[in-house]
């Protein structure tokens, strides 16, 4: 069995767009709306109300250079390639 690492960028929770979207799909969620205002909808990558997009777009693809030799294998993360307004780095080990 295998593992596999990664590792995602995630924006603040205070970043005021993200606040502003997500007190959108909350109302929606707790109206019971099934789909997002076009704008939302545009912000959050779907137009369906779902509350795991809540944490889904705070996460941030980020520019890994992956390495690997006889014995060790991983990833590098240049700290100049870390895009504005990531405020944590998520690494995470599945196996």
């Amino acid at each position: 069995m295998g593992m596999s690492m990664r590792a995602v960028g995630l924006t603040s929770e205070a970043e005021p767009t993200y606040q502003k979207y997500a007190a959108v799909l909350r109302a929606c969620l707790a109206a019971g709306i099934a789909k997002l205002p076009s704008e939302a909808a545009s912000y959050f990558g779907s137009e369906y109300v779902e509350e795991y997009l809540l944490s889904e777009r705070r996460e941030i693809k980020l520019a890994l250079n992956e390495w690997q030799t006889d014995a060790a294998e991983g990833f590098d993360l240049r700290v100049a390639d870390i895009p504005a307004g990531v405020d944590i780095i998520r690494f995470s080990c599945s196996w």
